[in-house]
């Protein structure tokens, strides 16, 4: 019995179809896959439709170079299996005519045929672009083997083009969303004139102009009076700091921080001599332990960070003991980790975050006095150096807030 005369046969009794070749059903492609089968003969056609049977892909037949042209023009295959010696148009007519079509002159082709073996006929095969060509009887096996390699390489074809289309749509949306930053960071700039000279002059006219009626008509105006002035006086200063602390904030988020070797000792030192006062007037004992290490981050916002993180631990004191600040670092990772540390009223493990964020207060502004931006300064400033920022704390235990600095590694520093 033939290859041919097998393959028909099993197409008659399935039990004899040979099992695809992982040994079990295909999973379901990612990707449809088609495969074309062209032969005038409808014996031959059945038999390659037995053989191909345990391929993962959709069969589809064609009698003639005609029909199978049609075919082409409604959808893409992975493979083409064409008889050489057809009636009308032979393969090879029907072969250089698929390749004329953009759209499948990169279709592959396999010849089959039980004539034809000399070399100029495979010579011509494969000038037309076959990527095989076979002869009669074929082994099942080899067959199905050759057109699912084809198969799975049609899928991923597929898939990278697939892919590559949702590359190019989300680089399109990401232009666009460009575009709109873009816009929106005008915007900003816009907005940080007017806060920087529209709306901070009038505010600073007001409280120049309290501030003259609290010092030159204090004895002509009444109790009440007086007690106007000062509250138009200290909502003026308020609001003049809320202004300039959200103007630093905006200059932060979008400045270029040139980094610089940093001791911290020498910036830590600087930072307390600022708040020396304060820290007398309140009793604060303050502990830094020595030494702290060096960084590589920008200069005016470490000293900004710091200043905020310290004003923090001097402002929320506890009532019921003398308040401790303690400053000290620990290395990790290519990071040097600053520990600012007091004992006062602490913060609920759920307001961790919160309290990081722009304007966000736990407290009211007579209790504890503030803009609620400080926070948000520190985390916006130590992420635009590379770094990190965070608490532990809990309530009436105190806090300790962390800044990661990346390391100035040029030399080894305890």
């Amino acid at each position: 019995m033939t290859t041919d005369q097998l393959a028909i046969a099993a197409a008659a009794n399935p039990a004899v179809v040979p099992a695809p070749i992982n040994g079990g059903p295909a999973p379901p492609p990612a990707c449809p896959a088609n495969i074309l089968l062209v032969d005038d003969r409808p014996d031959k056609l059945l038999a390659l439709e037995a053989i191909l049977s345990g391929v993962n892909a959709t069969l589809v037949k064609a009698r003639s170079g005609k029909e199978a042209l049609s075919i082409l023009l409604q959808q893409d295959f992975a493979v083409v299996l064409l008889d050489v010696s057809m009636p009308g148009m032979d393969g090879f007519e029907t072969a250089a005519l698929i390749r004329q079509r953009p759209r499948n002159e990169h279709t592959p082709i396999i010849f089959i045929t039980a004539f034809g073996n000399t070399r100029d006929h495979i010579a011509q095969g494969y000038s037309l672009g076959a990527v095989d060509y076979l002869h009669t009887p074929i082994l099942p096996e080899v067959l199905r083997t050759k057109v699912s390699v084809l198969v799975d390489l049609h899928r991923q074809t597929e898939l990278i083009r697939q892919q590559s289309k949702r590359v190019n749509e989300l680089n399109h949306e990401l232009e666009e969303r460009v575009k709109a930053l873009t816009a929106v960071n005008q915007e900003l700039e816009a907005f940080n004139y007017s806060i920087a000279h529209d709306l901070r002059a009038p505010l600073r006219s007001m409280g120049g102009f309290a501030r003259a009626l609290i010092e030159d008509e204090l004895a002509a105006m009444s109790e009440s009076g007086r007690d106007y002035a000062q509250r138009i006086l200290r909502s003026a200063e308020y609001m003049d700091r809320l202004l300039l602390g959200m103007l630093t904030y905006s200059r932060l988020a979008r400045s270029e921080l040139p980094p610089v070797v940093i001791d911290l000792d020498e910036v830590t030192s600087e930072t307390l001599t600022l708040v020396e006062r304060e820290v007398r007037d309140r009793a604060v004992q303050v502990e830094v332990r020595s030494p702290l290490g060096v960084v590589h981050a920008h200069p005016v916002t470490v000293r900004q960070i710091l200043a905020n993180l310290i004003g923090n631990s001097l402002k929320f004191t506890a009532s019921d003991r003398p308040p401790v600040l303690r400053i000290f670092t620990t290395r990790q990772a290519g990071f040097v980790r600053v520990w600012v540390e007091d004992n006062g009223i602490g913060v609920a493990e759920q307001f961790h975050e919160k309290i990081f964020g722009l304007f966000q207060r736990l407290h009211d502004a007579q209790s504890y006095p503030g803009t609620g931006i400080g926070l948000a300064l520190v985390r916006k400033g130590a992420e635009r150096m590379g770094g990190r920022a965070g608490v532990e704390s809990a309530p009436g235990q105190g806090s300790r807030f962390w800044v990661e600095l990346p390391a100035f590694e040029g030399e080894n520093h305890a």
